[in-house]
């Protein structure tokens, strides 16, 4: 958590060795995301992130210092999506060629609607493009567990059920989806720190059971409830970027030089 708000703070102060640590530490997960939501732009992942991080950056840093700065979950929501909102902009709808119709607000609450809330995470996130070995890990449930809910696919999605693979089959219009479920919050929608207190098991049964049924009934909370999920997921097996990578998307950011160092003592004396 300190490293976190340390990182975050230096970054918008301009700092070279700030930057490169948020690079190290977020790039992996940037690039899982556009892999799974961003298909068509996974070879120009890193120009797509080049660009997104001058975007952070410009203005003094206006747009990173906008994002929620409470914790590091409830930043990398802001920061899913706000890339997500620029990849849709580069996605082509045409490119969203499957035999399954393209989803949508209306047809997706249909499919959730009356299952339990494991279905709807599950089913929501098959839609989305998950594969079932993702699924196992990312949720410690068996997908096969809600065979009720995804029964409700074999009509018209059946080609998601077939999926081997991380990636969203239809990426425009799922992203599409996606906004029309960011702009659908309520004054009822309960705040994403509540969500992340559910995660951790810090709330009581009497305070998760109304949230829960909440969730099950909102497009927009049940989106972020699986964003928070999968951001859980990928953040917590994200290997290290090599340098040469976190060098290049650094180089590109106008930052603050950083200091000399000053040579030991030592040093001073053999002229060294």
């Amino acid at each position: 958590m300190i490293t976190f708000h340390k990182t975050l703070a230096g970054c918008e102060a301009g700092n070279p060795e700030s930057w490169r640590a948020f690079v190290g530490d977020y790039t992996p997960l940037v690039y899982r995301l556009v892999g799974e939501y961003l298909p068509p732009l996974r070879e120009g992942r890193a120009q797509l992130w080049e660009e997104a991080l001058l975007a952070l950056a410009a203005n003094d840093f206006e747009r990173l210092r906008s994002f929620d700065h409470q914790a590091e979950r409830e930043f990398l929501a802001d920061l899913r999506r706000f890339l997500l909102e620029r990849g849709a902009k580069k996605l082509e709808p045409a490119r969203d060629i499957t035999r399954a119709p393209r989803p949508a607000p209306d047809t997706v609450d249909a499919l959730l609607k009356g299952l339990p809330l494991i279905h709807q995470e599950i089913l929501f996130l098959k839609l989305a493009g998950y594969s079932n070995r993702t699924l196992e890990k990312m949720l410690r449930i068996t997908p096969a567990i809600a065979q009720r809910g995804l029964d409700r696919l074999q009509a018209d999605y059946s080609a998601v059920l077939e999926k081997d693979r991380d990636a969203c089959l239809w990426p425009a219009a799922w992203l599409e989806l996606l906004a029309r479920a960011w702009s659908a919050s309520s004054a009822d929608c309960p705040p994403l720190r509540q969500f992340v207190r559910m995660l951790d098991g810090q709330t009581s049964w009497y305070e998760k059971e109304p949230v829960e049924k909440h969730v099950g009934l909102c497009l927009h909370c049940l989106e972020r409830w699986t964003a928070l999920r999968e951001l859980s997921y990928w953040r917590h097996g994200a290997k290290p970027l090599p340098e040469a990578e976190v060098k290049a998307l650094v180089s590109s950011l106008s930052l603050q030089a950083e200091p000399k160092k000053e040579k030991s003592f030592l040093k001073r004396v053999l002229g060294a």
